[in-house]
């Protein structure tokens, strides 16, 4: 069952507090005011264990934390005038080491004496700049609620597949469903973007996927969605395995909560929503109506194309799915040969996006949006007649015991009259 920090809520909660039993999202969360008590006896302990000689099991713990290091580029700050030729000499070291397989061990020899000393630092004071700095590293926002410079890099369309309005089947219903699966995926791994992760996270955002949005991944697939009610309550029954066969009209008949339902609503309005005004690219500013066309095999100018938002959500997973891109020990011919399909239908999906009118899209999103309102209003609804059927109860039981005393009261009376 997913659900929601009860922190921030915002994001989907990963960890539960061992003293308190609140679930929560993050390291920032645990840290939060509202949960200082158990955050600052935690820290407490830790520094406590920490000191002490380290035992076997504590030093593999710490050799996995060591990997997080070199898997999320951790740059280790160090003072003079020889900080490149360090860092040069760091990446020489991990050049030739796959950071995925390799043992705590093997890690732990490639680093020099300072290098350790600060590493066993940071561990001992988790209130350290070091110390903060990987944890910054270590959470992310999606990339949609970050700066533009921190998106997906985009994929390449040939600028043949992009028509002046989509032909075909319309796909933008089952965009719906990609889209709400992505949100989810992304949320629940706590990344900006599902390609930049390492190979666990990659299984694990695979594993997601396929559950969600098993048409992407199906090369015999014909699932097309024809409204956004099919395509919302079908992702919708799959967050859960055990709800898959339940109702899922509404978010209180469903595992996840209606507060994780709204943001991913959000989220889907947001990844869909066209932009306002495209933005003009030096190339085809100064290009005039003399000038040859370009051939058809050259890419697309989705950069400056309104549309362009949804194309990073494809981007990311075709990225995710392409091994040339992402250039880590899973990438093999094996590997490329089963997922060749699954980026063939997304650039597919990207090129139907890219012939979509914008106002189609815009509105889209209002429908979306709308869509969500009334989820909510049925939610609140169903709380409040939920609350009144309570209440009623409660008032019934009150008044039956009222009247059982009384006709208590109405025995004694004779009694007491008699003694």
């Amino acid at each position: 069952m997913q659900e929601i920090c009860k922190i921030c809520t915002r994001q989907v909660s990963r960890y539960t507090c061992p003293e308190c039993n609140i679930p929560y999202c993050s390291s920032t969360c645990f840290k939060s005011p509202l949960h200082t008590n158990c955050s600052e006896a935690f820290y407490k302990k830790q520094i406590q264990e920490n000191v002490q000689p380290a035992q076997s099991q504590e030093r593999l713990k710490m050799m996995e934390i060591l990997k997080r290091f070199e898997e999320n580029n951790f740059d280790i700050e160090d003072e003079g005038d020889d900080d490149e030729d360090d860092e040069d000499d760091l990446a020489r070291r991990f050049e030739s080491v796959d950071i995925a397989s390799a043992s705590p061990d093997a890690l732990w020899s490639l680093l020099t004496q300072e290098e350790r000393d600060r590493f066993i630092k940071a561990l001992e004071d988790p209130s350290s700049s070091l110390a903060q700095n990987l944890l910054q590293r270590l959470e992310s926002k999606p990339w949609w609620e970050e700066p533009s410079s921190s998106f997906p890099e985009l994929i390449q369309v040939p600028e043949s597949m992009v028509k002046p309005f989509p032909t075909g089947p319309p796909l933008i219903y089952n965009m719906i469903a990609i889209c709400i699966a992505y949100a989810f995926t992304t949320r629940q791994l706590a990344t900006s973007s599902l390609s930049s992760d390492s190979d666990a996270d990659h299984q694990q955002a695979t594993g997601l996927l396929t559950s969600l949005v098993p048409f992407l991944f199906d090369k015999k697939s014909t699932t097309l969605y024809m409204n956004i009610s099919d395509a919302v309550q079908d992702v919708w029954s799959r967050l859960d395995k055990s709800t898959i066969n339940s109702n899922p009209t509404s978010p209180s008949s469903s595992s996840p909560s209606p507060s994780l339902f709204t943001i991913l609503m959000l989220d889907t309005a947001t990844l869909l929503r066209p932009m306002h005004i495209g933005v003009i690219s030096s190339s085809s500013s100064s290009s005039s109506s003399s000038a040859p066309r370009s051939t058809s095999t050259s890419p697309f100018d989705i950069a400056s194309h309104p549309n362009r938002t949804p194309i990073y959500v494809l981007s990311d997973l075709h990225h995710l799915f392409d091994p040339l891109t992402r250039k880590t020990s899973s990438s093999s011919s094996s590997s490329s040969s089963s997922s060749k399909h699954i980026t063939h239908k997304l650039l597919f999906y990207a090129a139907h996006i890219l012939s979509t009118p914008p106002l189609v899209l815009k509105s889209l999103t209002e429908d979306v949006e709308r869509r969500m309102r009334e989820m909510e209003k049925v939610d609140q609804e169903a709380e409040g007649a939920s609350a009144s059927t309570a209440r009623a109860g409660t008032e019934t039981r009150n008044g039956e015991g009222e009247e059982e005393n009384g006709r208590r009261n109405t025995s004694i009376k004779p009694l007491i009259e008699e003694i």
